[in-house]
């Protein structure tokens, strides 16, 4: 079987994207040798997959922009897969040629301010995205998705896709078995990871613990890894009145060692995002050991479960809360909560993703 997997949506940096679409990419080609995988790549993310052996097609031709059928066509012609498998949403949709895409989240619709620009270019922007996932969720053969909530998001907002979709979910790759502890980090200050866009929640996570540490000037520190994006400069804006700034750390460029270094020495990390399609730093935190604050009725209760402490994202009371709680728990505490969430997060797996993909391709679903 010729599987086309397109992942242009990897770049030079170890985004959430490029892990899901490097991690799940290499899962499918460990399991199923007889198969002939090949790649669709941007010039910039192609090393991430040259390790792979598989065949690189490097294109410059940007996601979702128009043209992108078009100028995509003669490469998935000449490739003449069985399968196209995108691992971005709002692919194109070729006639004739098997596709699945993967919707990871509807953030681009649901939170306000996602895109560069004023009100009325956010309006025309998510209205140009609505019809693009109209058409290629009519049209797409099989629809993957990474958590429940994603799934009933998507089922909401396109009812035409219902019967197509199925959940992958996800697995993390930094801690291997028995790398993640759950002791001595009583001492540790609290970890953020990821961007700074709308829907990461930060201004209220901020204000949250401004709050705490004016009540308790003890509170752990905090050290916010942090993604410069479009949305970098009005972090750092309201980063500047907060009352705590200076017990709190923003690194960027952060590099997979010392990230893992950062899981393992925080307190906790804390993640009260107001959506999510999975939310990876989560898994990875709590395959570490460290105990976690999320987001109720999220995709982050559906990876936390009873190993997280919840919280309503849009309850800058309720987020601090979640703070002073794990700013108090006892040593043995937070030990209980690393251990349930390291064998939660063992349920989480990249081969299991992959499975679940080659199973609706062989029609075991």
């Amino acid at each position: 079987m010729r599987i086309l997997l397109d992942a242009r949506a990897a770049q030079s940096t170890s985004d959430g994207i490029t892990r899901f679409s490097l991690n799940l990419a290499s899962a499918m080609v460990e399991l199923r040798r007889d198969w002939e995988f090949s790649a669709l790549v941007h010039p910039a993310g192609a090393f991430h997959f040259e390790p792979l052996g598989m065949m690189l097609h490097k294109s410059e031709v940007p996601r979702f922009m128009p043209g992108e059928r078009r100028r995509l066509e003669p490469v998935i012609r000449a490739v003449n897969p069985d399968l196209y498998v995108n691992f971005s949403m709002a692919g194109p949709v070729f006639d004739g040629i098997r596709t699945i895409i993967t919707v990871h989240d509807l953030m681009v619709l649901g939170v306000p301010g996602y895109f560069r620009g004023g009100v009325v270019v956010n309006a025309l922007s998510r209205l140009r995205f609505k019809g693009l996932l109209r058409k290629s969720t009519s049209c797409a053969w099989a629809i993957a998705v990474p958590s429940e909530a994603s799934g009933r998001d998507l089922l909401r907002r396109f009812p035409e896709a219902s019967g197509k979709v199925f959940v992958s979910g996800e697995g993390q790759s930094l801690f291997g078995p028995g790398e993640g502890r759950s002791s001595g980090r009583e001492n540790g200050p609290f970890l953020v990871v990821g961007n700074a866009r709308a829907y990461k929640n930060l201004p209220r996570l901020l204000t949250a613990y401004g709050r705490v540490w004016a009540a308790n000037r003890s509170v752990p520190d905090m050290i916010m890894a942090i993604r410069r994006d479009r949305a970098f400069r009005g972090f750092s804006t309201h980063l500047s009145t907060n009352p705590a700034r200076e017990r709190i750390r923003v690194v960027s460029g952060v590099g997979d060692g010392e990230l893992k270094e950062l899981y393992l020495s925080c307190r906790g990390l804390l993640m009260p995002s107001v959506c999510e399609g999975f939310g990876l730093p989560a898994l990875e935190a709590m395959a570490s050991g460290a105990p976690v604050m999320v987001s109720r009725a999220t995709a982050l209760e559906e990876v936390a479960g009873d190993a997280g402490v919840l919280v309503n994202p849009y309850s800058v009371m309720d987020i601090a809360r979640g703070i002073a709680l794990m700013a108090a728990a006892a040593p043995e505490d937070l030990i209980r909560m690393g251990d349930r969430g390291m064998e939660r997060a063992r349920r989480f797996t990249w081969k299991e993703a992959a499975l679940r993909f080659i199973r609706v391709i062989e029609g075991d679903a």
